[in-house]
C-alpha cells in the first residue's frame, strides 16, 4: 500500500536539473549588462566552468544565445528578444497606452516609460524618450525596485498588503539614496497619500538628481494593471513643476484606465488584510474626472 512518503514531490518529480541551470542563464543575462564571459557566468551561478561551456554550447546552438565578437563573451540573442515581443504583444493596455503615452511625451518633454509588475520589482515594458539635450536614459526591460521609484511605489499603492509584505521580508527596503524610505511606517503613509491624491512622486529617491510623477492603470475590474512615470533630471522636475506633472498623469491614467473599461464608481481593488475593499482607495479622491 503507497502511502504519502511514496507520492513523488510535485515540487522536484519532474526537475531536469540541466534544464534549470540553462534557463539560470538567460535570467542572469536578462538582468545584468552583458556580455558575460565563461568564467564570470560560472562563478556567478556557482557552477563548473565544464559544466557552463556545454550548457552555452547549446544556448548557442538552439540560437537564444550568441556570443559577442568585439567584446568577448555571451549575450541574449534576438530569438530572445522575439519571444519577448511576443509577449508584449498580448498585452492589449500597453497597445492602449502607446498613443496617450506618447501624447504625455510631447506635453512634458519628458521620458515617458510603462512598467509592469515582476514579482517584486517593477518591469520597463515601453518608453518614449525625452526630445531635451539632458533626459533619462531609460532602457526597455529595466528593473526598478519597489519602495523607492514613481511606478514601484504605485504598484504597492494598489497592490496591497501581500506585495508590501514579500518586499519587508526580502530583499527589504535598501537604501539608495539620501531620499530613499527606509522605514515601514512612513512608507505605509507614503502609500496612503499616493492613494488619496492619485499619483506618485519620486523625488531623488531612487536615483540623485532624477525625479518623476507616476500614476496607476486600471482595468475594467478596478484592478492595476500597470503604472506609468513621467521622469527626468531634478533640475527640471522641481517643486514648482510637480501640480502640472501630476495633473497630466492623473489625466492620462483616468484616460488609459477609462478606455480599459475602467469607471469610477469602480475602487481600485486592494488586497487588505481582511479582504475588504476601503473606500479611501477610490480613485475619485486623486480629482479624476471622466474621460469619454
Amino acid at each position: 500500500m503507497k502511502t504519502a512518503h511514496d507520492s513523488p514531490n510535485p515540487a522536484t518529480a519532474y526537475t531536469v536539473k540541466s534544464l534549470v541551470k540553462a534557463l539560470s542563464i538567460l535570467e542572469v543575462l536578462a538582468d545584468e549588462a552583458p556580455p558575460y564571459t565563461l568564467t564570470q557566468l560560472s562563478r556567478r551561478l556557482h557552477l563548473h566552468v565544464s559544466t557552463m561551456h556545454r550548457l552555452l554550447v547549446n544556448l548557442v546552438r538552439q540560437g537564444f544565445v550568441e556570443e559577442d565578437p568585439v567584446a568577448g563573451g555571451y549575450q541574449l540573442s534576438y530569438r530572445v528578444l522575439r519571444m519577448g515581443l511576443r509577449v508584449l504583444d498580448r498585452l492589449d493596455f500597453r497597445r492602449v497606452a502607446q498613443p496617450l503615452l506618447r501624447e504625455l511625451n510631447q506635453r512634458t518633454k519628458e521620458t515617458v516609460h510603462l512598467a509592469i509588475l515582476q514579482e517584486t520589482r517593477a518591469i520597463s515594458i515601453e518608453k518614449f524618450d525625452s526630445p531635451q539635450p539632458v533626459g533619462l536614459d531609460a532602457r526597455l526591460g529595466g528593473i526598478m525596485p519597489l519602495h523607492c521609484t514613481g511606478v514601484g511605489k504605485t504598484w504597492l499603492a494598489y497592490q496591497g498588503e501581500d506585495l508590501l509584505n514579500k518586499i519587508v521580508q526580502s530583499p527589504g527596503f535598501q537604501r539608495m539614496t539620501p531620499r530613499t524610505i527606509t522605514g515601514l511606517p512612513q512608507l505605509r503613509k507614503e502609500l496612503e497619500r499616493i492613494r488619496e491624491q492619485g499619483y506618485t512622486v519620486d523625488q531623488e529617491e531612487a536615483v540623485e538628481g532624477l525625479s518623476c510623477v507616476a500614476g496607476p492603470v486600471f482595468n475594467h475590474n478596478g484592478q492595476i494593471v500597470a503604472a506609468f512615470s513621467v521622469a527626468g533630471p531634478a533640475t527640471r522636475l522641481t517643486a514648482d513643476r510637480i501640480p502640472e506633472l501630476a495633473q497630466l498623469v492623473r489625466e492620462t491614467s483616468q484616460k488609459i484606465s477609462y478606455r480599459l473599461g475602467y469607471r469610477n464608481d469602480l475602487r481600485p481593488q486592494t488586497n487588505v488584510p481582511n479582504g475588504q475593499i476601503r473606500p479611501e482607495q477610490d480613485v475619485q479622491r486623486g480629482g479624476m474626472a471622466k474621460t469619454e
